[in-house]
Parts: C-alpha cells; sequence; structure tokens
C-alpha cells in the first residue's frame, strides 16, 4: 500500500516515466517529403497520432532540405497538425543531412531515400540501423507500423 502511494504521488511530480525519460534521450530525425508527405504531397496516413507519438516519446528534429520545413507544410496540412509540427526542432546542414545527426546519441532517422555519402558516414559511425527507410507508396500505413514495432516505446 506505502508502494502504491509512493508510485501515485512519483507519477504526479514526474508525469514521465523512467523508460519515457530514457526515450527523450532518444533523437528522432524527420524529412517532409516522403514521410510527412507521400510523393503526391497527400499528408501521409496516421500523421497526427504518430506526430503526437514521436513528440511525447522522444526529441525530435527536422532532417529536410526545407528552409521553413512549417510554412511550406502550412499549405497542405491542417491547423492542429501545423500546430503538433511547431514543436519539432530545426536542424542545420550544408550538404549531407548526416551533418545534422547528433552521433553521440541514438536516434532515428526516418527518410525515403540517403545519398551514397550520407549511407557512408551512418555506416563510419555504426548507426546502419538507425536509418528507417520509409516508403509510404509501398506501406501507406508505415507511420502507424512503426509506432507499433520500431518506434514502440512499451
Amino acid at each position: 500500500m506505502i508502494r502504491q502511494a509512493k508510485d501515485s504521488l512519483h507519477s504526479i511530480f514526474f508525469p514521465y516515466s523512467r523508460n519515457n525519460f530514457m526515450r527523450k534521450n532518444i533523437n528522432v530525425y524527420i524529412d517532409i517529403d516522403g514521410v510527412i508527405l507521400t510523393k503526391g504531397v497527400i499528408p501521409a496516413l496516421h500523421l497526427d497520432e504518430f506526430l503526437k507519438y514521436i513528440l511525447h516519446n522522444y526529441s525530435v528534429f527536422w532532417l529536410t532540405s526545407r528552409s521553413q520545413p512549417v510554412k511550406y507544410l502550412s499549405q497542405f496540412l491542417d491547423s492542429s497538425t501545423i500546430s503538433l509540427l511547431q514543436k519539432v526542432q530545426p536542424t542545420n546542414f550544408r550538404l549531407d543531412k548526416t551533418e545534422a545527426i547528433n552521433f553521440s546519441k541514438r536516434f532515428f532517422w526516418l527518410e525515403c531515400e540517403i545519398f551514397a555519402s550520407e549511407l557512408n558516414m551512418l555506416n563510419k559511425h555504426g548507426e546502419y540501423k538507425s536509418w528507417i527507410e520509409v516508403n509510404l507508396m509501398k506501406n501507406p500505413n508505415q507511420l502507424r507500423d512503426l509506432m507499433k514495432s520500431k518506434l514502440l516505446t512499451n
């Protein structure tokens, strides 16, 4: 009974569980084209649910060549989705997106395709498995599936 009271107080003062706190130390890098939007500039299925999930469980960063991602996306997405996307943190890179990745932390990189030089950098750091190839044309439900598999937080 004392343990239950302690756990209840802990959850009030520390709303993120230990596992959730540990996952917040994992970065998720997301692109726009092929991840947020399909090749036909249509929002990915399960997008809002996916964004809520990763924003709650991970530190989320843009990894896109688009200079103003939220402004660009606002022409395709509704205001509630845009509100979620405003919580994604910016990154900077000059040539390869891997320049913006913090290799000193665990991460997942959601991207539809990468350059050979980016692949080489992932391999150099032993992080090839951190790249999640997103193919919404092949699997339109991939964002939902990722929440139930590779990005599962339980």
